[in-house]
C-alpha cells in the first residue's frame, strides 16, 4: 500500500522559484509530473470543488506571469495534490507577488512595513500618471484662459487707439 508521500515523490517543488517565469515553469513540471491532460485536470479540480476551464489551465502555462491565486489552487488540486500542497504553492505565488525573496527570512511583524504587491504598485503608478495628466490639462486650460483674456482685450485697445 502506498502512502500519500510516496505518491508525491518526485513532485516539483515551487519554493525555489525566484521569478514569475520560474514559478510558471514549476507549474509546467507539475503538469508533466501528474501525467494528466488539461481536461483531466479540469475534471479533478471540479471534483475538488474548484472551477478551472482546461483552456485557462493551458493558457496560464504559456505565459510568464503569475496566474491568479485561485487558479493556482485549482490547478494544483487538479494535478492530484492535496489541500496542504495547494496551500504551499499558493504561499509561493503570494511571496512572488509581494516581491519577497525566497528562503528563511525573518518573519514580518503584523505592523511592520511590507512591500506592496506588484498589482498595488501598478495601480499607484497608474494613479500617479493620471494625476500628472490631469494637472497638465488643468495647467494648459489656465494658460489658454489667460491667452483668451489677453486676446479679448487687444481688439478693444486697438479700437480705442484708432478713435
Amino acid at each position: 500500500m502506498s502512502t500519500r508521500s510516496d505518491e508525491q515523490s518526485g513532485c516539483p517543488d515551487p519554493t525555489a522559484a525566484h521569478t514569475d517565469a520560474e514559478f510558471v515553469a514549476a507549474l509546467q513540471r507539475l503538469k508533466a509530473w501528474s501525467g494528466r491532460s488539461y481536461r483531466d485536470i479540469q475534471s479533478q479540480a471540479q471534483r475538488a470543488g474548484h472551477h478551472l476551464p482546461y483552456s485557462t489551465a493551458a493558457g496560464m502555462l504559456k505565459r510568464e506571469t503569475l496566474p491568479r491565486g485561485e487558479v493556482v489552487t485549482a490547478f494544483v488540486l487538479g494535478c492530484g495534490l492535496d489541500e496542504q500542497a495547494a496551500a504551499a504553492w499558493g504561499a509561493v505565488r503570494k511571496r512572488l507577488d509581494m516581491g519577497v525573496p525566497p528562503g528563511p527570512g525573518p518573519k514580518l511583524e503584523p505592523d511592520s512595513a511590507r512591500p506592496l504587491p506588484r498589482r498595488r504598485w501598478r495601480a499607484a503608478a497608474v494613479a500617479a500618471v493620471a494625476t500628472t495628466a490631469a494637472a497638465l490639462v488643468l495647467a494648459a486650460n489656465v494658460d489658454q484662459a489667460e491667452e483668451e483674456v489677453v486676446l479679448s482685450d487687444a481688439p478693444a485697445q486697438h479700437g480705442q487707439a484708432l478713435d
